[in-house]
């Protein structure tokens, strides 16, 4: 099967899982009984007793569950998720979504960054130099990482660099938001306060919004490091030990070249897949990272919604997270024919 023609079939394939997914977060936000009214978000209490009538009834929310969903799938298709309830007061879902989905992009990005650049060559250091006083450490940070709650780690960052660095007169990072001076300042290009920043060429609203991710990134990525330096190292020993590794040794060639040119490359396939998926994953809204900092992305909103039974933003929430994944996937089959040209699809 050539690339194309499997890119084609993973495509049709995503239609069927997204609707699947549609299908099961439908029934479950709006199946279950809630103390929320699920027609609220269409209503205003200016509205007339027979206007919210007409409007329900447009909507389907009188009719059974199962036909509740045709309604909602028609409106979708016409353009229309809905508003959210009071906790957004009332706005398009989609445009609350779009508003908030930049900061957590720019969250996911910083975190995979500090994944990659310190995971991968701390699992090839730990590979190269095994069971020596660097391969223990490298170990010992990777199942600290993997071992450690989100929640407690995003706390003793702030504990310490914010507040502590604070009472001893020290300079602090910020520890909650993404930003600190009036987005005004600036005119809104990506949604996201460093890339708007530079490109603004206001190096003090990007400096400010630089430092305002860091905690929260390294909070996001230390988990993900752990892991991303335990697999780089397992697949690096592996690579190691083949037979090409010990004919390019035996024919002179430096450290150097056998590690970086030729084991490396087959080493990085398995870790191309957690760095792609764990980006996907990160993109759906680090929930916990964002209500720890403050940050004002989609995860964070998403808890508001669920808490306020907010079906019109649950469901659109776990339909991008779903896209996004399954995306991911394809993007991360499609690098593995990059990298190693020998599969073939």
């Amino acid at each position: 099967m050539r690339l194309y023609e499997y890119i084609v079939r993973r495509s049709v394939l995503l239609i069927f899982v997204l609707f699947g997914v549609s299908l099961i977060t439908f029934y479950l936000s709006r199946g279950i009984p809630s103390a929320f009214n699920p027609c609220a978000p269409y209503i205003n209490p200016k509205m007339t007793p027979s206007v919210i009538h007409g409007i329900c009834a447009a909507h389907g929310f009188y009719q059974p569950l199962y036909l509740q969903y045709f309604y909602w799938l028609h409106d979708i298709f016409t353009g229309s998720w809905g508003n959210t309830g009071t906790w957004a007061s009332g706005q398009p879902v989609i445009q609350v979504f779009s508003q908030r989905f930049p900061f957590t992009v720019e969250l996911a990005l910083s975190a995979v960054v500090v994944t990659v650049v310190v995971g991968v060559p701390l699992g090839i250091v730990s590979a190269v130099r095994n069971n020596r006083p660097v391969d223990h450490a490298a170990r010992i940070v990777a199942l600290t990482g993997i071992s450690t709650p989100v929640y407690w780690f995003g706390f003793i960052l702030q504990l310490i660099f914010f507040y502590y660095f604070l009472q001893w007169g020290l300079p602090n990072l910020p520890n909650q938001g993404a930003v600190s001076i009036g987005s005004a300042t600036i005119t809104t290009y990506s949604g996201m306060p460093i890339l708007d920043g530079l490109l603004n060429a206001n190096w003090g609203y990007a400096w400010d919004a630089f430092l305002h991710v860091i905690l929260p990134a390294i909070t996001l990525a230390f988990a993900s490091l752990g892991a991303l330096t335990r697999l780089v190292r397992a697949s690096m020993l592996e690579v190691l030990r083949q037979d090409y590794i010990t004919l390019a040794r035996s024919k002179g060639l430096s450290e150097r070249v056998v590690i970086f040119r030729h084991a490396l490359r087959n080493a990085l396939i398995p870790a191309l897949t957690v760095a792609g998926l764990l980006f996907a994953g990160l993109l759906g809204g680090a929930v916990i990272t964002e209500t720890v900092f403050n940050w004002p992305g989609v995860g964070i909103l998403s808890v508001t919604a669920v808490t306020q039974g907010d079906s019109n933003f649950v469901i659109l929430y776990t339909l991008i997270t779903a896209l996004i994944i399954v995306v991911a996937n394809l993007l991360v089959d499609v690098l593995y024919a990059v990298v190693d040209p020998r599969i073939r699809y």
